[in-house]
């Protein structure tokens, strides 16, 4: 059992249509400070992809408190450069991948890029299983957690919870 974190910078598809110099130093910016963090929380980053980090945790409590450190490093410390997050929980398999480079498989991998796709700044999407550890975690912090309407692709059945500031 573990947690996967997706981290993502939003609005990174326009920015790169604007200012593609621009746009790759906050991806640089994004991904460095992300590292920083997770690797500093406890987690192990999986792979990078652009813009995005997929990050494994022992657990979902710890996922959800390192994203929350990410988004308020951002905003206090990352010169414009801000990030979205989803954490799902449950069983994963290391693995090598076709091309022999070690990866992790599991339903948390595939539900939190789902629920990536639906994050918005500054934000973490949560999968309502994980809801008892993150607000055990956000008592501590200016967030809040609340129901989302959110429909995950392939994934109708489950309820998600969006953390935000207030």
């Amino acid at each position: 059992m573990g947690a996967i974190a997706f981290f993502d910078m939003p609005g990174s598809t326009e920015i790169m249509k604007r200012d593609p110099r621009g746009a790759i130093q906050s991806m640089l910016r994004h991904n460095a400070m992300c590292g920083a963090i997770i690797e500093s929380s406890g987690g192990e980053i999986v792979k990078e992809i652009g813009d995005g980090i997929m990050a494994m945790f022992d657990n979902a409590g710890v996922a959800v408190g390192c994203a929350i450190r990410v988004i308020q490093c951002l905003r206090d410390h990352g010169g414009g450069t801000r990030t979205k997050a989803a954490v799902a929980y449950g069983t994963l398999w290391r693995a090598r991948n076709p091309s022999g480079a070690p990866d992790v498989y599991g339903t948390p991998v595939h539900v939190s890029a789902r629920m990536a796709e639906h994050a918005v700044k500054d934000t973490v999407l949560i999968d309502g299983n994980d809801k008892g550890p993150a607000v055990e975690w956000l008592e501590r912090t200016g967030f809040t957690v609340r129901r989302t309407a959110k429909r995950l692709r392939s994934y109708r059945g489950r309820t998600t919870y969006s953390i935000s500031p207030e």
